[in-house]
């Protein structure tokens, strides 16, 4: 293997025998298998040992059918269907990627933000933010690997479980509503849905025939409008709905936990595969674990510490949310704490499971955003929430610069200072990230299965 270039801690390659690693994982360190001449340290390659490999997905029991094939199929589908979105605020004028006539409904789907091989928005103009029913101001990011993350979910963690952050963007970016789509599983999903959630079957109450279904579920009833009917509903029906629009969350969540990518250049080269990765990699990962300490938040085999920094964002260009609306963590707690599809409620199937204890609304959560996963990374620009960013190197040129200076709220993280890196060393963190690209998800993951 090709000589790497000594950082901080380097030292003479030391053999690593079976050591266990947080998480329980028991991981064989096979790097000590290369030539001699690598200058990585005992230590350093205990922490390049801990980035790989990428474990199985830990099993969800807060949604008994998160491993449900059925529930993932019902999952793929409604994660394709557009019919249950609303009507669209911007529509396409040759310049925004918009995806019909303003006040068209049943144009959007969760898969026209999250799109290609890699789940990304690759389709509103200019390539920043994302456009749905009205533009929003942070980028749709990838849902490749999201069910790796143990526990908050989102760019600001507005959610604790999958299956209940999938259910914001219908109510919140799709203008529909909770009571729409119970409705619209039963018009067009009954068989399918009843067949998977068989202890909450549809009935007859939301059946379209039933003479008393507009009064008592009007499509347009949600908790989330004070002007909305939800209030004249009785808390019998409300019950339904929500149950039926969690287990609709369940359902994508299934769907989403297939999304997951296969072995990368770098898990090769832990494994023992010299040349798996070259040698501008090789130094780049000398930088990520020692001089750049992007290891310091890019941790583990998923890549994150899964906590909330505030790096230093400005909140710069088009349709971004203006810098006194940016909030980041802080109003992620503000709406999880008013959200009813946490492990806090009635919805979560693993009561022993409770995430909510001691999330409070804290001044010192302003501006903080969750540490992204790097698997990936290099397929799954525009890169920020506020996806300003279009390439890795403008990327490693932030971090080098140790962020911004202003456009953004809170108090900027300790961790973010100078770096100052050389144009071959970013060149080399570049490198080293572009080797994290992995296996892409199956292709029949990729397949719209709905009969539109």
């Amino acid at each position: 293997m090709d000589a790497v270039v000594a950082g901080p801690m380097a030292h003479r390659r030391a053999s690593v025998p079976r050591k266990a690693h947080r998480g329980g994982l028991l991981l064989l360190l096979l790097l000590g298998a290369c030539s001699d001449d690598d200058d990585f340290s005992r230590a350093e390659l205990e922490i390049i040992g801990a980035l790989s490999p990428m474990p199985a997905l830990e099993p969800d029991t807060t949604n008994r059918y998160a491993d449900d094939p059925d529930a993932a199929v019902l999952g793929q589908k409604l994660f394709f269907d557009r019919r249950y979105a609303g009507p669209l605020v911007v529509g396409d004028d040759g310049s925004t990627g918009g995806l019909g006539a303003v006040g068209e409904a049943g144009r959007l789907a969760c898969r026209d933000c999250h799109l290609g091989q890699w789940f990304i928005d690759t389709r509103s103009m200019p390539n920043q933010t994302s456009l749905g029913i009205d533009w929003y101001g942070r980028n749709a990011s990838t849902l490749v690997n999201v069910a790796a993350y143990g526990e908050w979910f989102g760019w600001v963690g507005h959610g604790d479980n999958l299956w209940g952050k999938s259910l914001t963007p219908p109510e919140l970016m799709m203008a529909t509503t909770r009571t729409e789509i119970a409705r619209f599983l039963h018009e067009q999903y009954r068989d399918e849905y009843d067949a998977v959630f068989t202890d909450w079957a549809l009935g007859d109450d939301l059946d379209p025939a039933n003479p008393h279904v507009d009064t008592r579920f009007p499509r347009d009833a949600t908790p989330l409008d004070a002007s909305s009917p939800w209030s004249s509903m009785t808390p019998e029906d409300q019950e339904l709905v929500n149950r039926v629009f969690a287990n609709f969350g369940k359902a994508l969540a299934a769907y989403q936990r297939r999304l997951v990518t296969g072995e990368t250049p770098f898990d090769r080269f832990v494994a023992g595969d010299d040349a798996a990765i070259g040698a501008s990699a090789r130094r780049g990962l000398e930088l990520f674990i020692g001089k750049a300490a992007c290891v310091e938040c890019h941790a583990g085999p998923h890549f994150t510490d899964e906590e909330f920094h505030v790096t230093g964002v400005s909140q710069l260009g088009d349709h971004v949310f203006p810098e006194d609306r940016e909030d980041g963590r802080l109003g992620g707690v503000r709406l999880y704490l008013g959200w009813d599809f946490t492990t806090a409620g009635p919805y979560n199937d693993d009561p022993s499971i409770d995430r909510s204890e001691g999330i409070t609304v804290d001044e010192s959560l302003r501006g903080a955003f969750r540490t992204k996963g790097l698997r990936n990374v290099a397929m799954t620009a525009p890169y920020m929430h506020t996806g300003h960013y279009q390439t890795l190197a403008e990327v490693v040129d932030f971090y080098d610069r140790g962020g911004e200076a202003d456009g953004f709220q809170g108090t900027k993280d300790p961790l973010m200072v100078p770096l100052n890196l050389d144009s071959q060393e970013k060149e080399d963190l570049v490198a080293f990230l572009e080797t994290l690209t992995g296996e892409p998800v199956d292709d029949a993951l990729l397949e719209d299965l709905t009969d539109q």
